[in-house]
């Protein structure tokens, strides 16, 4: 059993986080009406928090002075009572001085005004005195405590009153603030003194403590009533654009006849009328096309219908005369062979045309079952090698991994056929090579030639109907202009593609990808970009 580290782990957290962040992310861009609510109540909670604290600071400093500046005055009046008390001690005898500071300490001990504590210190550093005195306070004794050096050296220095904020002890409730104010004084006899006295500032924290309380569930119901405020907003702004968008997906679909209800004459009214207009706009052009394109499919359709009898008995007239041509005049010989070739390219023309009509009107299916694409691959190879030796071109196949799939043969065969005479027309003389590879979602057959190779304009354009790359070019092969196009559906119908990609002067690169089952999710096996210098001879590569 082995141990893991603390920091083997980070990475997954880390992820975890990231994924989760991510979530959220996505959560708030595909949601406006949240982004709308928690961006208003972000912008209302920082304003209400400001605002409410800026207040809540300027209340707590008015009180908090309010109060010192009661306590000095306070202070003060005790401060020069016992002044003159202490006035009249001299010449007195010890103990009257001794009561006398005492009766002072205890009268200005008043904790229903506040004062929980008064004390008379001896002010350090002078001579012992005729007269010795305790130091009389009241209040609990851990007061003295909190009488700071600072404010004794500076009460002891000065006629002025000092005061200075402190934390009171209160047992087991803790603190609570308060107020040390001090004044030096002179007792007769005795010498230099210091009298404090200790505040209370509770009763100023409570009233601090309910305004907070006071304006945090204001601030709090302010913020309930500004959300719920938005969240009714936003519905009514954005009910009809979800409206918009639920019928414009529902139009994407087909459902032209789906329309807003329209009330009343905002802006919110006018974008409904103005989709509705969209959508009849869009209604009457569907259906114009519609009709424009069931005119042209059946037009095709019967067209290639109509000439199939006649063009069947044509081209077996010339079948004849091409079987006899040897027996005719030579000047008539050649016209018979070109007859022929047009014959069969008008055949095999009508036959595409009738294809496509099928493709156009949706009407096609796949017959499929498994079968070994590798096989299917050589099996056009073979028929194409009368081409490919006129031509000059060497055909090759290299095959890799899981080659089955469950495709139709004939329009597998169809496509590869297209594929690689489209590859040995344009190879001019040199190498088309075939790569047949499986991984566990499809299998592809790329189609690979070093001829003339194509632009990315060519390319944009090559499954188009009737378009050629180079007009003026003889294809040895007769073609119809569909080939390719043909080929595309075909790869659609079973639920894969074909990818084209090329470099003009270099070659051409051809893949179909197949899904192992009609219509299933798939990865490309390989890349359609290939390295041409792959396919030159060995002569020269060398050079």
């Amino acid at each position: 059993m082995t141990e893991q580290s603390p920091e083997a782990g980070a990475p997954s957290r880390g992820r975890l986080l990231a994924d989760r962040l991510a979530d959220l992310v996505k959560f708030f861009s595909q949601r406006l009406q949240v982004r709308v609510i928690a961006t208003l109540l972000t912008i209302v909670t920082v304003s209400v928090s400001v605002t409410f604290g800026i207040a809540l600071w300027q209340i707590r400093n008015q009180v908090f002075e309010d109060r010192i500046d009661a306590i000095v005055e306070e202070f003060g009046v005790d401060a020069r009572a016992a002044e003159q008390s202490f006035t009249a001690t001299i010449g007195s005898n010890p103990g009257n001085v001794q009561n006398t500071v005492k009766s002072i300490v205890n009268s200005m001990y008043d904790p229903s005004s506040s004062v929980v504590g008064v004390m008379l210190m001896r002010s350090e550093g002078q001579p012992a005195s005729g007269i010795q005195i305790l130091e009389p306070s009241n209040g609990p004794t851990a007061l003295r405590e909190i009488v700071t050096d600072e404010i004794r050296s500076q009460t002891a220095n000065s006629e002025a009153l000092h005061w200075q904020s402190v934390s009171i002890p209160n047992g087991d409730r803790g603190d609570i603030p308060g107020v040390v104010i001090g004044v030096a004084v002179t007792v007769p006899g005795a010498g230099n003194y210091e009298l404090y006295s200790v505040f209370s500032l509770q009763a100023e924290q409570d009233l601090l403590s309910l305004v907070t309380t006071v304006q945090v569930a204001a601030a709090g119901l302010l913020l309930i009533l500004l959300v719920a405020l938005a969240i009714v907003l936003v519905r009514m702004v954005l009910g009809p654009i979800r409206e918009a968008s639920r019928n414009a997906r529902r139009i994407a679909d087909g459902a032209f006849e789906v329309r807003m209800d329209e009330h009343g004459d905002d802006e919110l009214a006018q974008l409904a009328s103005s989709f509705n207009q969209m959508a009849s706009s869009l209604d009457e052009q569907f259906t114009r096309l519609q009709k424009l394109s069931k005119v042209q499919q059946d037009f095709v359709s019967a067209v290639s219908h109509e000439l199939r009898s006649p063009v069947t008995t044509i081209r077996m007239a010339g079948q004849l005369i091409y079987d006899k041509r040897a027996e005719l005049p030579s000047t008539l010989q050649r016209s018979a062979e070109l007859m022929q070739r047009q014959l069969v390219n008008l055949d095999a023309m009508l036959a595409d045309l009738l294809e496509i009509s099928r493709f156009d009107a949706g009407a096609m299916a796949l017959n499929s079952q498994p079968a070994d694409l590798a096989d299917l691959v050589e099996n056009v190879v073979e028929m194409a090698g009368p081409l490919a030796r006129e031509d000059g071109v060497t055909v090759t196949i290299e095959r890799s991994g899981d080659t089955f799939a469950t495709v139709e043969h004939r329009r597998v065969e169809r496509i590869v056929r297209n594929l690689l005479v489209n590859a040995i027309e344009h190879a001019d003389g040199g190498t088309v090579r075939l790569d047949v590879v499986g991984n566990e979602t499809a299998v592809a057959v790329r189609v690979v030639d070093n001829g003339v190779g194509m632009s990315q304009e060519q390319a944009d354009h090559v499954f188009d109907r009737f378009w050629r790359a180079d007009a003026a070019r003889v294809r040895k092969a007769g073609g119809t202009g569909l080939g390719l196009t043909i080929a595309r559906e075909d790869a659609i119908l079973h639920g894969g593609e074909i990818r084209v990609w090329g470099v003009l002067g270099e070659g051409s690169s051809f893949l179909l990808i197949l899904p192992r089952e009609p219509g299933a999710p798939y990865v490309a096996p390989v890349d359609v970009e290939v390295d041409f210098d792959l396919l030159l001879p060995e002569e020269a590569k060398e050079q």
